[in-house]
């Protein structure tokens, strides 16, 4: 039995009809601390996004002046569950900062069937997928950094069971890596960068652990982009 770290997406088909737009950036808040969303605070998400994805921001889900040779990095976060969340908060930071022409920043939080396609839609040269996922192989907070090459290739049993979730509509790392490896969608340069989380309960903000981390993992974004 498989425990699920996924959420629900309120779609008939598992999915939005278009890539979600990135989540609030992440409060700094003390380990175990619950900043407290409120419906007020979720009714004010969309100004709060509108300041953060001004000029000069690289989220852009569907992008048209991307090509085939990109590099991708995409972030797959489970909205409002804290570290969880950690792969789209983070994107949402990294907007804010300078990128090469040839990256492409893009919020991946959808269903693993709809993330294939996108990523056969762009053919990039180079993938850079970032997420938080509790594997129990160390303390909250430990980045764990592996290319694809060096993992054994899903059992197609397992493939079906997990597209069959994400139709359902589960969303998560696994889920994503399971289906676009075994139709090949990832290219040969795939690098993937974990964040052990150490909350995950409803609310806005990393746990202090995860908070530690997000400047490594921006170090290690940045050297992939640059290879």
């Amino acid at each position: 039995m498989r425990v699920h770290t996924g959420v629900m997406r309120a779609a008939s088909d598992g999915t939005p009809d278009s890539p979600p737009a990135p989540a609030t950036p992440p409060r700094t808040a003390a380990a175990g601390v619950d900043p407290g969303a409120t419906p007020a605070t979720l009714a004010e998400r969309d100004e709060v996004l509108d300041t953060l994805l001004g000029p000069g921001a690289q989220v852009r889900p569907g992008r048209d002046d991307a090509g085939p040779g990109c590099t991708l990095v995409g972030g797959i976060g489970l909205p409002w569950l804290r570290d969880l969340d950690f792969g789209t908060n983070w994107l949402a930071r990294a907007a804010s900062l300078v990128w090469p022409d040839d990256v492409v920043l893009e919020d991946l939080s959808y269903a693993a069937h709809r993330v294939m396609h996108r990523i056969q839609e762009l053919q990039p040269a180079r993938v850079v997928l970032l997420g938080c996922m509790p594997r129990g192989t160390g303390p909250p907070g430990t980045i764990r950094r592996y290319r694809l090459s060096g993992v054994p290739d899903p059992d197609p049993g397992e493939v079906h069971e997990r597209l069959g979730e994400a139709v359902g509509g589960i969303v998560d790392l696994d889920h994503t890596l399971a289906v676009c490896r075994h139709w090949d969608a990832l290219p040969d340069d795939t690098v993937v960068i974990e964040v052990e989380p150490a909350e995950s309960e409803f609310g806005w903000g990393f746990s202090q652990p995860v908070e530690d981390a997000v400047d490594d993992v921006l170090a290690m974004v940045r050297y992939e982009v640059s290879r």
